[in-house]
């Protein structure tokens, strides 16, 4: 079915609003008269050809099936009552595809006529058979609404015919075929002088040019663009409509409503909806691209009332505005977010967003990633809440928290994730705050960016710039670093500082009897003895190959230095599990206390280790300190204040 055939797509819609109403009134008003009418011919054609037939059941056969399809045609063409048109919900275009379907249905029923027998009868039955279709076929062009509709009749009424004058000629006329194609020829361009001569407009007839001249002006003075069509035909429109498609009023009237948009798919959608709209009592919105005369595009936002929703075509007053300008701005946002979705989507780094409480709200990432739950798991929690294993929280937390109260743009801001029993991850976070067009601050948006493995290598750099690499206890600057600290405390809280300067007499022997890799083995025995020996807060050094020092902080007692001075003698000089147990290791110490031999943490360490070498030319295996030197075979002191 053709789209043309819905009133709002009809071509051929006057231009008069009166003469308009009035010519749908009297067609719907006749249509009951033109069905009785067509009854009364079909009753006489079956009077005339039934003496001509054989089995005259056919002939009553087929009354009864175009009655049934002319009353059915009938109730579909008719208009609901008003009160049922408020209530309806139905396919407002399916039903208009089924009034349409009237000239149809109404001509296959006249058509079938040929099929049921009467061209075999007689030559008599012939010659009724072609006046009776050929007679249709004229009445249907003075009641026919419209060329398509009128040629579609005209095809299901003679095409049955057709063929059987093109399969078995009479003989009387065996130019039939021919004479019959003549015949459609001419009545199908009868009917379209008629219709060109009803469709001609009659200016000066419009609701608006009828209207006072205050009630004018008031529409031509109008921000709005308003428009008065009936079907696909606009009557009249105001000044700013003429204004908005770049051409005059005069040359707007009569024209087609569907020339004024971008495809004509979008009129066919636009008029499909806004007819559902108007049949159901309701005003029609819409936006759409539509063309001016000179062919430039714009936006439109439409509205469309119908003044007599009954009518046929219906007339609808439509109000147009602008809005290219708001469409555009409306498309580069929308195209920039599309463009930040798709970077975000192919980048590394997690986008995240807070709520206007700093709570984290989303976090996506461009690919799966295993840290995903980690994240979304934090989800409705601030960044600087994310505590480690214990509840104790970073101390970066507050540099955080201030970030974001602030309400401002930050860079680089790092963070600590908890990742259950594994090593944490290290998030580095910049951000922006979000505004809404209120300027209410809406929470912060932004990027995070995994920086756990340069973390980590910091961490290895850092741990190795300050440790031994072998045994992984601290160097010569990390023990003055701790050194000058324990000084400090030990000045203010009025404590001792003990320092022991260990050297191992014999260790070349170790390497000697079994290579470097059994003294790498026994350094780190000898470290862990040493260990063993401390408390917590005392430090173990390793300074050289052979030499290690001992930091003991805040003690009570300088003597205190020499007890565990022993005690780290008798630990070492026990047999090595990687050295032969006939050769124990020799060790020498030297002990120097603060405030006693020095107040500074470069002095406390010469002395130390002079003392060492002083008691390793004493023969070794001895502790040298501030009083008398112990010989390595005093005895050794089980108790110390750990």
């Amino acid at each position: 079915m053709k789209l043309g055939t819905h009133p709002l797509l009809r071509q051929e819609s006057p231009r008069s609003p009166a003469a308009g109403i009035d010519a749908a009134a009297a067609w719907r008003s006749s249509l009951p008269a033109l069905h009785l009418g067509t009854q009364f011919a079909a009753i006489v054609t079956v009077m005339v050809l039934w003496s001509h037939m054989d089995r005259q059941i056919y002939l009553l056969a087929w009354w009864l099936g175009l009655a049934t399809s002319q009353a059915l045609m009938l109730g579909l063409a008719l208009p609901l009552p008003r009160k049922e048109l408020a209530r309806r919900h139905d396919d407002v275009p399916l039903r208009s595809y089924f009034a349409s379907a009237g000239p149809i249905v109404g001509g296959a029923a006249w058509g079938a006529l040929a099929l049921i027998g009467p061209y075999d009868a007689s030559p008599q039955s012939q010659a009724i058979l072609c006046v009776v279709l050929c007679s249709v076929t004229l009445a249907g062009a003075g009641i026919s609404r419209g060329l398509g509709n009128y040629a579609a009749f005209v095809a299901a009424v003679l095409l049955p015919l057709f063929i059987l004058l093109v399969s078995s000629p009479p003989l009387a006329a065996p130019g039939a075929p021919y004479w019959l194609l003549a015949f459609t020829a001419f009545a199908l361009i009868a009917h379209g002088l008629r219709a060109g001569h009803a469709s001609v407009p009659q200016p000066g007839l419009g609701a608006f040019e009828t209207s006072p001249p205050h009630q004018q002006a008031m529409l031509d003075n109008a921000r709005a663009a308003i428009v008065l069509s009936r079907g696909n035909r606009v009557e009249v429109c105001n000044r700013r409509f003429a204004e908005m498609m770049r051409t005059d009023e005069a040359s707007i009237a009569g024209a087609r409503l569907i020339d004024g948009f971008e495809k004509h798919a979008d009129w066919h959608h636009h008029a499909r909806a806004a007819e559902k709209a108007i049949r159901r009592g309701n005003t029609y919105h819409g936006s759409t691209r539509l063309r001016r005369r000179d062919g430039s595009i714009f936006w439109a936002e439409i509205t469309g009332q119908a003044i007599d929703p009954e009518s046929q075509p219906p007339q609808v007053v439509w109000v147009a505005f602008d809005v290219t300008e708001r469409m555009m701005d409306g498309t580069c946002e929308e195209l920039l977010a599309s463009q930040l979705r798709t970077l975000i989507a192919r980048c590394a780094d997690w986008y995240w967003q807070t709520d206007p409480q700093h709570r984290l709200m989303h976090i996506s990432h461009g690919s799966e990633s295993p840290d995903a739950n980690t994240l979304k798991a934090n989800l409705g929690r601030k960044w600087w809440q994310f505590h480690r294993a214990g509840g104790a929280p970073w101390p970066e937390h507050t540099e955080v928290r201030t970030a974001f109260e602030s309400r401002a743009g930050f860079r680089d801001v790092l963070i600590e994730l908890p990742n259950g029993n594994q090593s944490p991850q290290w998030l580095k976070l910049s951000g922006t705050p979000r505004f809404n067009e209120h300027g209410a601050f809406l929470g912060h948006h932004g990027t995070a960016i995994d920086v756990t493995e340069q973390v980590r290598s910091t961490e290895r750099i850092r741990h190795l710039a300050y440790h031994d690499a072998l045994t992984g206890l601290p160097n010569r600057r990390l023990l003055t670093d701790r050194l000058t600290l324990a000084i400090a405390r030990a000045h203010r809280y009025d404590e001792r500082v003990g320092l022991l300067f260990v050297d191992l007499d014999d260790f070349r022997r170790v390497n000697d009897l079994g290579g470097h890799a059994a003294g790498d083995q026994a350094l780190l025995e000898i470290a862990d003895r040493l260990r063993t020996c401390v408390r917590a807060c005392d430090t173990v050094a390793r300074l050289g190959s052979d030499e290690f020092v001992v930091l003991l902080a805040e003690l009570d007692d300088a003597g205190t230095a020499n007890q565990v001075a022993a005690k780290i003698l008798a630990t070492l000089h026990e047999p090595l599990a990687t050295h032969s147990p006939c050769h124990p290791v020799s060790t020498s110490i030297g002990v120097a206390t603060f405030p006693e031999d020095a107040t500074s943490a470069e002095d406390l360490i010469k002395i130390a280790d002079t003392r060492m070498f002083r008691a390793k030319r004493r023969g070794g295996q001895r502790i040298e300190g501030p009083d008398s030197p112990l010989p390595g075979a005093a005895p050794r002191l089980e108790t110390h204040p750990i």
